[in-house]
């Protein structure tokens, strides 16, 4: 998997997941998740963006697919 197609993939699991899980005023902004957690949108109730989430699944995604294609 190329780097480009992985920061893709992260990039829609990261807005995926915390708007999955109610995030604007559930779990995802109350705890250690919310951190470097940024809303696109001032106004926006449920749409947010984890950059973490981001990071570490495309990271985790680049790793796991070049390492089961060996």
């Amino acid at each position: 998997m190329k780097w480009i197609t992985a920061l893709a993939l992260g990039a829609i699991l990261g807005f995926v997941l915390p708007t999955a899980l109610n995030g604007g005023e559930g779990v995802w902004t109350d705890s250690w998740t919310g951190l470097w957690t940024i809303r696109p949108h001032a106004g926006s109730p449920g749409l947010l963006f984890s950059i973490p989430l981001w990071l570490i699944s495309a990271f985790a995604l680049r790793l796991a697919f070049n390492w089961h294609n060996r």
